[in-house]
């Protein structure tokens, strides 16, 4: 089986490391612009209720879509270390192959967290109980989010050094 996966990747790799690349800038990206740009524009909006209605939305929207990203970052991050072969390279790059598999667990884990405190929050606003959902949604922007920001540069950090650059 695992010489299927290195054929695969010496035929393919180019391909799955540009959207192994691709798919966690998204990821990663989508969580720097919902931090970084739209909840401090969220902050002018002066009607509370229209802000944490839009937050949530828009939370909605982006968690949706980087969801399609975290699995293609399973899959060909599953053909990338199967394919080029780290169990049999040397034990300090493999370790490291299992040192970012950690932290996108990690991250992935934060991530349905995440997206459940962000479901949770819907519902509390849909039940008139705002100041519950507003709490969960600052929960998220000023922790959570953060969290996962760093943790995705740091094994963004990783894979450049497994690329050998």
């Amino acid at each position: 089986m695992s010489q299927f996966f290195i054929n695969f990747f010496a035929n393919y790799g180019r391909y799955i490391v540009f959207l192994h690349v691709v798919s966690a800038v998204i990821w990663i990206g989508s969580m720097i612009a919902v931090k970084f740009i739209v909840a401090p524009a969220m902050e002018n909006i002066q009607d509370k209720k229209l802000k944490l209605s839009r937050s949530l939305e828009i939370m909605q929207r982006s968690f949706n879509f980087s969801m399609i990203f975290m699995i293609l970052i399973i899959i060909t991050g599953t053909f990338m270390s199967l394919g080029m072969d780290f169990k049999h390279s040397l034990p300090s790059l493999y370790m490291l192959v299992h040192i970012k598999e950690a932290i996108w667990t990690l991250m992935a884990l934060n991530f349905i967290y995440i997206y459940t405190k962000r479901n949770n929050a819907q519902k509390q606003f849909v039940s008139g109980k705002d100041e519950n959902a507003s709490e969960s949604i600052s929960i998220i922007n000023n922790y959570l989010l953060p969290l996962n920001i760093f943790l995705g540069f740091v094994a963004i950090y990783f894979g450049v050094i497994l690329r050998g650059l």
